[in-house]
């Protein structure tokens, strides 16, 4: 924690020394400020994180936005008397694009390392509650098979395997069926998509602990392990994320998205783990008490995103929310951009649908976290793509307006911070810094490909379709990965 808070801090002087010499002080200065402010915040919170869960009252994070907004109206009135108006308006909205961009990208950063500090000390498990491991699956023939033979090869001996069809139209059951012998459970319905899947598989389970896994995912031989260890290390928890590796890591979309899911989800799920308010527990992989579960009603079919929506429902509840960051699973990822279109629009409609769901969060304290944190957060992420297209945008006119050389230097700082999160990211994840090549792809491209999916999933999100499974195209083929960690 030492180590990173250091490079943390270098970041920032270096960050700040390079962007004084390059664009001068006024404009970037006040960007920092802001979001450095905004880091701050989110680390008193996290001392705070016992009032928050018994309703202290604490300003939303999302107002925290107030202030590069009041910034840029100074910055637009005073700070630039001297330049024409035009170029003013330009220089200000790239300033507090830049503002809630630095904050969106460094907040996790030093929440992530507390908590990885903190789970590094777990105790080991003391006992070896029942787990029930569901698997439900959907026309899955392909590679079915290499998730149950993970399943099975896992050290934690109190299992119990269940793999739920929901009416498969091809081979699917058959294929799971040929490991009954091994104490697999089979169990088939009609098909009604992958929240009822998983309430009908709770119908069998038994243990006091359920873990989810999808149809495509491997665990490692510890991974069942160490998310029972992380469930235990706290009475108050309720749930646990695994942590997600990329299965078909090969071409370079594929790579972009494992530096994502570890600079990005990753490193922000253990952040918000520090407050026990992870905000979603991944469908690939994660676990969860029985009895809470049950107690709030099971999986809704009314979202995209079942796995976000049963994580806000126990967060509702007040109970904890963890992460684990050696239980791992591997996942594919789309390896096509139409095939990450359709993914990622799923994701974010699903995620806007929970927000619209759950709104009466932001307005009441009671809930702790979920008012004062999660939900801002969220929000942030998904408005977010609007300022940046609009900063963006100023930037670009600001360009032809001849500012070109003020706005390519505040590309590249932003280029330069994002290289040295990613590294950080790295580092707390204990993963390959080679990864960090691709950070300029979180500056140019995949990001705007991205924030364009956000935007066109809040539209989506405000329209009524019918849920169902939505499948990831199957590489298809891929050996199984080496368990025996």
């Amino acid at each position: 924690m030492r180590r990173l808070t250091i490079l943390y801090g270098a970041l920032i002087v270096v960050t700040l020394s390079i962007a004084c010499l390059l664009i001068g002080t006024v404009d970037i200065l006040i960007a920092m400020a802001c979001g450095l402010g905004a880091d701050g915040y989110v680390l008193y919170l996290s001392r705070q994180k016992k009032k928050m869960f018994v309703g202290g009252r604490f300003a939303p994070l999302m107002l925290v936005g107030i202030v590069p907004a009041v910034a840029s109206v100074v910055m637009f009135f005073f700070g630039y008397l001297g330049s024409n108006v035009i170029e003013a308006a330009y220089r200000t909205a790239t300033t507090t694009g830049f503002s809630v961009a630095f904050f969106i990208t460094t907040y996790p950063i030093l929440p992530a390392a507390k908590f990885k500090e903190i789970e590094d000390h777990f105790p080991d498990n003391q006992k070896a509650p029942l787990v029930s491991i569901l698997v439900p699956a959907y026309n899955e023939q392909g590679v079915i098979s290499r998730t149950i033979t993970s399943l099975l090869a896992t050290k934690y001996q109190h299992k119990e395997i269940i793999i739920i069809d929901d009416g498969s139209s091809d081979l699917t059951r058959f294929v799971a069926r040929g490991y009954e012998k091994q104490g697999v459970r089979v169990v088939t319905k009609p098909n009604g998509g992958k929240a009822s899947a998983l309430n009908y598989g709770l119908l069998f389970a038994k243990g006091d602990i359920v873990i989810t896994i999808d149809a495509d995912s491997m665990v490692t031989r510890d991974a069942v392990d160490k998310i029972v260890q992380a469930m235990e290390s706290d009475p108050n928890n309720v749930a646990v994320a695994g942590n997600i590796k990329i299965l078909n890591s090969r071409s370079t979309l594929t790579k972009i998205q494992e530096l994502e899911y570890i600079m990005a989800i990753n490193t922000i799920r253990r952040a918000f783990a520090l407050f026990g308010a992870v905000m979603v527990i991944p469908g690939a992989f994660g676990a969860f008490k029985k009895k809470a579960v049950t107690e709030v009603g099971g999986y809704d079919t009314d979202t995209q995103t079942e796995d976000f929506d049963i994580t806000i429902k126990l967060l509702k509840t007040r109970g904890a929310v963890s992460s684990s960051s050696t239980a791992h699973a591997y996942t594919e990822v789309p390896s096509s951009w139409k095939s990450l279109y359709k993914q990622r629009v799923r994701w974010g409609t699903g995620t806007f649908q929970t927000i619209l769901k759950h709104r009466d969060i932001l307005g009441n304290n009671r809930y702790g976290a979920l008012h004062s944190f999660v939900f801002p957060i969220m929000l942030f992420s998904l408005f977010n793509p609007l300022a940046s297209f609009i900063a963006l945008g100023a930037g670009i006119l600001m360009s032809l307006t001849g500012g070109f050389l003020l706005f390519a230097r505040m590309m590249f700082i932003f280029l330069l911070i994002q290289v040295f999160v990613s590294l950080l990211a790295l580092s707390i994840d204990a993963e390959d810094s080679g990864l960090a090549v691709y950070s300029p792809f979180f500056v140019f491209i995949y990001k705007q490909f991205i924030d364009y999916i956000t935007l066109v999933s809040v539209i989506k999100a405000l329209s009524k379709k019918e849920k169902k499974w939505h499948k990831l195209e199957r590489a298809g083929g891929l050996e199984a990965i080496n368990v025996s960690h």
